[in-house]
C-alpha cells in the first residue's frame, strides 16, 4: 500500500479534538449519515459534517429555562425496620488505639429518614450560561471546597458516605488522624494519594460523572464511601433525618433526576414518589417542570424490603 501525507488545517484539527473529546465523555450520538469514506481530500468535509451535526444537536437538546425554582423534600424508608446491622463494614485491626471500634455503616436510618441518599439532575446543561446557572453557582465556580466543605477522615472512618462535587470545583481530602491514611479514587480522573497525619491532598477532577465512585483506604481496609462529579450543581445529599433541598434549578425544562444509594439495586425498583408508584430503572425518573420562584416538595418513599433483601 502507498504511504499517504494528509494535511489537517488547525481549524481541522481543533475540530476533531473537540470530536474526540466529545466521544471520550460519552456522546453516543450516531456518525452523521452524509459521512462516508473517502480520499484524504474528503478530511475537511468529514470535519464539517460532524461540526455541524453537533451544533444542531445541541441547540436541540438544550432548553432555555424560564426563571429558578427550589426542590425540598426528604426520603423516608417505610415497612418493616432495616436491618442496619446487616450493612457494615467492620474489621479494625490496626492502629486499634486510634481507629474507632464502630462499625462504618453503609446504611444509616433515623427515624425512617433515610441519610446519605444521594439526588442529582441528569439532563442537558449549559456551563456558565445565566439562564442555566443562577448567579450563586457562577460566583462559586472553581471554588475551592475546604474547611468544613472538605471530605474528611476521623478515627479511620470516612466522614461522608457518599460526597457530591462539581467538576470546576476542587476538594480538599483531610486526614483529621494521627496516623497516616491514602485515598484511592476510582473514578475517570483516578488518584491514589497518601495523606500524612494531621494533612491533607486536593483533588481536580476533570470529567464529569454518571454515577458514584468509590473512595477506599489501602491502609485501612474497612474505610470505604463515594463521590460524584457533576457538570450541574443540581443535586443534594440527604441529611441524618432524609431531609434535602436543591435551590436554584432551572425552571420551565424538564427534569431529569436520578436517585442512588449504595445498597439498593442498580437495576430497576419500585419507590413511591409524591404518594404516587413509579419504578426507577438505575434510579431515573422525571419531574415536570418547575415555574419561576416555585418551591417543590418531592417526597420519595422506599419499602426497607429493598435494603433487607440487597444481601
Amino acid at each position: 500500500m502507498n504511504s499517504m501525507t494528509i494535511k489537517i488545517t488547525t481549524r481541522y484539527a481543533t475540530a476533531l479534538s473537540l470530536l474526540l473529546l466529545a466521544l471520550a465523555v460519552g456522546c453516543t450520538r450516531s456518525v452523521p449519515d452524509r459521512i462516508s469514506g473517502g480520499s484524504a481530500g474528503d478530511v475537511g468535509a468529514v470535519v464539517d459534517a460532524f461540526v455541524a451535526d453537533a451544533a444542531g444537536a445541541s441547540a436541540a437538546q438544550i432548553p432555555e429555562p424560564t426563571g429558578f425554582g427550589t426542590i425540598t423534600g426528604t426520603i423516608t424508608v417505610t415497612g418493616p425496620a432495616v436491618a442496619t446491622d446487616k450493612f457494615v463494614d467492620f474489621n479494625v485491626n490496626k492502629d486499634t488505639n486510634i481507629c474507632s471500634k464502630e462499625p462504618n455503616r453503609r446504611v444509616v436510618v433515623n427515624n425512617r429518614g433515610l441519610q446519605w441518599g444521594l439526588l442529582y439532575y441528569d439532563g442537558p446543561f449549559a456551563s456558565g450560561d445565566a439562564k442555566w446557572e443562577h448567579a450563586d453557582y457562577l460566583a462559586a465556580a472553581g471554588a475551592n471546597l475546604v474547611g468544613d466543605l472538605a471530605f474528611d477522615q476521623k478515627e479511620c472512618i470516612f466522614l461522608s458516605r457518599i460526597y457530591a462535587m462539581r467538576t470546576n470545583q476542587v476538594l480538599e481530602i483531610k486526614n483529621s488522624d494521627t496516623v497516616g491514611h491514602n485515598a484511592n479514587l476510582a473514578g475517570l480522573t483516578s488518584a491514589n494519594m497518601q495523606i500524612g497525619p494531621n494533612s491533607s491532598v486536593s483533588y481536580t477532577p476533570a470529567y464529569q460523572e454518571n454515577k458514584p465512585f468509590t473512595v477506599d483506604c489501602k491502609a485501612h481496609p474497612w474505610m470505604s464511601s463515594y463521590i460524584i462529579v457533576r457538570d450541574a450543581p443540581f443535586f443534594a445529599v440527604t441529611g441524618e433525618d432524609g431531609s434535602f433541598q436543591i435551590s436554584n434549578v432551572p425552571t420551565g425544562v424538564a427534569l431529569p433526576f436520578k436517585f442512588w444509594h449504595e445498597v439498593l439495586p442498580s437495576g430497576a425498583f419500585e419507590v413511591t414518589i409524591n404518594g404516587a408508584g413509579v419504578k426507577l430503572s438505575r434510579g431515573k425518573f422525571d419531574l415536570p417542570p418547575l415555574e419561576p420562584d416555585e418551591q417543590r416538595e418531592l417526597n420519595i418513599e422506599i419499602n426497607a424490603e429493598l435494603f433487607n433483601s440487597a444481601l
